[in-house]
């Protein structure tokens, strides 16, 4: 990588109006992709982003044994494989972190705990109980997490530090989603368990002069609260690193109550520029208003760092850099700067910088495109907030998410479970859900809200100008495959909402009127299936586009609607037979 000395950032140093710590997140499998990380860091040094984040589960078990549990004639005897590639991921982490550094760019890893590698319950066999849970509450983990963090700075010295999420549910153990039934764990307190655990961790890093950041990545309110309060009683070093909305990213959330609320801690703010909620990147639109706003709010309340999310570990080959969205992460860079800074500014720099083809998969590194025309700026604008309002009112219900990692909803319990349970609003807005019951008001609503979104996308195509642009041929014809695809995706949650919804109705009233009209919602719906499938057949687009338009889901909730109505309509038949 070479830079030109003489070229300063292109950003100023941040003050009273910025973030000290700016950092840019790898979430994906690209993190292991030499080209991307030097990719990143070139953009990195352009927009004065001074902290690279590899946000893997278990990274840390591909840098560590321990060597404590699993010696190096164990390896050879048991796990050769693992042997090699520990010691070869140690390499590649290392020249990313001293790369970093020669930039003035640190490095931190980003994790979830308690994890280990499955053959530590080999090792220490009483960690898993008869009924075969393995016990969170055994002393074990926290000399376990001890050994872990000592070798980990040992084997990766140039580390800036840890941020763990010990909060979710995703860890091999945890607290939160404990099926332990000891009387150990029966008793045990969820604030002394993080206690515990995260004290583990910062004693050894701290003494080696590194920072442990603790998320709040919780599926509640409850066990947020307890984290937090378990971080504060741990040490007052530790930082807070806080989701910009509760539980995850949805950009029609409210702000994350415990922004400015960490007990005296300093709090990063981490955001989404790529799109796992709302479109993959594939379907581009600027967030970069909505971050603006609550960059604001997170610098009034005491927030020292941002971090700024490229990708998804689930989808991969995708992020923001073969994106339009490449947007958000330049406004997302000089917002850091100065959250005053002027949007048109931004739209201006990502017009100079150029955007990426949403066709083109990431590791095919194509080169971002300069638009020619002077008018591009404002276009590229104009178009990327239209198409947040658009995929606002398609892919969400009033706010509400109503898809599952931007896939239609396969089921009614499945559509209610996005919207209600495992994303619902209700434990940071009590009460919010109510906007979904299917109610004559809610339902004129929801309907006009998705009409309203197909209606708008037809027009996306006249704001953003593809053959005017002063773009390649083939990038403009690019971004108007994609317009179509997108037009599609649209219609397909109009589609699904009606269908959801009056069966939604049916079910609860038993309505005839609504049980007609949750049958005549479901042919249309196998009737998209059919033209999608027409649409997409022979095509070679990137894979997450059919993971997009996947209408074995359409078809699925079609079914399910159909039995779902035929329960409804068999107890009239077993009285007039």
């Amino acid at each position: 990588m070479t830079f030109d000395s003489k070229t300063p950032s292109a950003g100023a140093r941040a003050g009273a109006r910025g973030f000290a710590v700016r950092a840019l997140e790898f979430h994906s499998s690209r993190m292991w992709q030499w080209a991307q990380v030097e990719q990143a860091l070139s953009f990195m040094h352009q927009f004065d982003m001074n902290a690279l984040v590899f946000h893997q589960n278990d990274i840390v078990e591909h840098l560590v044994f321990p060597e404590a549990f699993f010696p190096d004639e164990l390896m050879w005897k048991r796990w050769p494989v693992r042997l090699h590639s520990i010691y070869q991921n140690r390499h590649y982490i290392n020249k990313v972190a001293r790369e970093a550094k020669a930039l003035g760019i640190r490095l931190y890893l980003q994790i979830k705990e308690i994890w280990f590698a499955d053959a530590l319950l080999e090792i220490v066999p009483g960690l898993r109980g008869a009924d075969g849970s393995v016990c969170p509450s055994d002393p074990f983990w926290w000399k376990f997490l001890d050994i872990k963090m000592c070798e980990l700075v040992q084997a990766v010295p140039d580390l800036a530090g840890v941020i763990v999420s010990p909060g979710t549910r995703e860890s091999k153990v945890s607290i939160s989603a404990n099926s332990c039934r000891c009387e150990r764990c029966a008793a045990l307190s969820p604030a002394d368990w993080y206690a515990d655990l995260l004290g583990a961790m910062e004693r050894p890093l701290a003494a080696a002069g590194k920072t442990l950041a603790v998320r709040d990545f919780s599926y509640s309110a409850d066990q947020q609260s307890h984290m937090l309060d378990a971080a504060r009683r741990c040490s007052p070093d530790i930082v807070i690193s806080l989701k910009n909305t509760p539980h995850d990213y949805y950009p029609t959330f409210p702000d994350n109550p415990r922004i400015g609320h960490t007990a005296g801690l300093r709090q990063w703010i981490e955001y989404d520029t790529w799109g796992q909620f709302f479109g993959l990147g594939f379907f581009p639109l600027s967030v970069v208003e909505d971050m603006q706003r609550r960059m604001r709010h997170a610098l009034a309340s005491g927030a020292e760092g941002i971090s700024l999310r490229t990708d998804w570990e689930v989808i991969t080959d995708a992020g923001s850099f073969n994106s339009p969205n490449i947007l958000n992460v330049i406004g997302g860079a000089m917002l850091a700067q100065d959250v005053e800074r002027d949007l048109d500014g931004i739209y201006a720099a990502w017009a100079r910088h150029g955007l990426y083809s949403p066709m083109r998969s990431a590791s095919e590194m194509a080169p971002p495109q300069v638009p020619a025309h002077p008018q591009a700026p404002v276009w590229l604008r104009d178009y990327m907030r239209a198409s947040w309002q658009v995929m606002e009112k398609a892919a969400y219900v009033r706010g509400h998410l109503f898809h599952e990692d931007d896939q239609y909803p396969e089921s009614l319990a499945k559509a209610f479970d996005m919207l209600v349970h495992i994303h619902g609003r209700d434990d940071w807005e009590p009460g919010a859900s109510r906007l979904l019951e299917p109610t004559d008001e809610n339902l004129e609503i929801i309907f006009a809200e998705k009409e309203q979104a197909l209606a708008e996308v037809r027009r996306l195509g006249a704001l953003l100008r593809p053959r005017e642009l002063g773009l390649p041929p083939a990038v403009a014809a690019e971004l108007e495959t994609m317009l179509g695809l997108y037009e599609h995706y649209v219609q397909g949650y109009m589609l699904c909402a009606r269908a959801v919804f009056s069966a939604d109705r049916a079910r609860r009233s038993g309505e005839a009127a609504w049980i007609e009209a949750a049958g005549a919602a479901v042919p249309p719906l196998r009737e998209f299936a059919r033209q999608i499938d027409a649409v997409l057949a022979g095509t070679h687009y990137p894979h997450y586009a059919y993971w997009l338009l996947d209408v074995s889901r359409v078809r699925a909730l079609a079914l399910d609607i159909e039995a779902q109505l035929a329960r409804l309509a068999a107890p009239t038949e077993e009285v007039t037979a």
